[in-house]
């Protein structure tokens, strides 16, 4: 077993706004003013968000394809002293984006760590469903694979609580076809672009979603909400 004490942590994991830039909270802007370094997902895109808030800080990527090696960057810093923060390029780190595995290294490696509450899509899209919110599994993006994800959504489908899923706007019509022959047509709620410009939310049923997008070719990020087995 071991305590971490997080009132002086090592690393910080700071949510930026998935959308509206006026979503940072004034926590994650000081931590990001007052870190050492910074590790983001994307340098230019964490560049734009520390211009907007006027802060200037070293950058170094940190994503999928090279999480490894700035892993051991990372931990290398820390026993440096170093005061590190990461963020991805929208929403909670960690949450269908890289992250987990930087936290874990670092707890496993005795360094502490404190994860920033604030932006993430899924919860806001979750309320806005209208659809049971006090119980529900949120499960990130389906396979991208037409057998693969049917085989992902029959292990769900006696699953009696709200189900909460990314998709991306290629996908989308293909995963609520396949979601309509699997769960039924079921109640089911699809938010588009969660706090930009653009927010949409689009209530029916399994069948209409797949009706309305067929005809309104989707583009954005999506969160799918769908009711669980009765």
């Amino acid at each position: 077993m071991r305590v971490f004490s997080n009132t002086n942590p090592d690393l910080y994991i700071v949510p930026t706004p998935v959308g509206n830039l006026g979503d940072i909270t004034q926590r994650a802007r000081e931590v990001l003013a007052s870190a050492d370094i910074i590790f983001c997902e994307d340098t230019r895109r964490a560049k734009k968000l520390l211009n907007h808030l006027g802060i200037s800080a070293k950058l170094i990527s940190l994503h999928s394809y090279n999480e490894d090696r700035r892993i051991n960057q990372v931990l290398g810093y820390l026993k440096e002293g170093k005061k590190i923060a990461y963020i991805t390029d929208s929403g909670t780190p960690g949450i269908s984006d890289p992250g987990a595995a930087l936290v874990r290294a670092a707890m496993e490696s005795g360094f502490s760590v404190s994860v920033l509450p604030g932006p993430t899509a899924f919860v806001p899209a979750v309320i806005m469903s209208s659809l049971r919110c006090d119980r529900f599994g949120f499960f990130g993006f389906p396979p991208a694979s037409g057998q693969n994800r049917r085989k992902f959504l029959r292990s769900l489908a006696d699953f009696g609580y709200t189900l909460v899923f990314y998709e991306s706007p290629h996908r989308l019509v293909k995963m609520l076809a396949d979601c309509l022959k699997i769960f039924g047509d079921r109640k089911c709620a699809v938010v588009k672009e969660i706090s930009k410009v653009y927010e949409t939310v689009v209530v029916g049923k399994i069948s209409e979603m797949i009706e309305y997008f067929s005809a309104n070719p989707p583009r954005g990020e999506f969160v799918v909400v769908i009711e669980g087995k009765s």
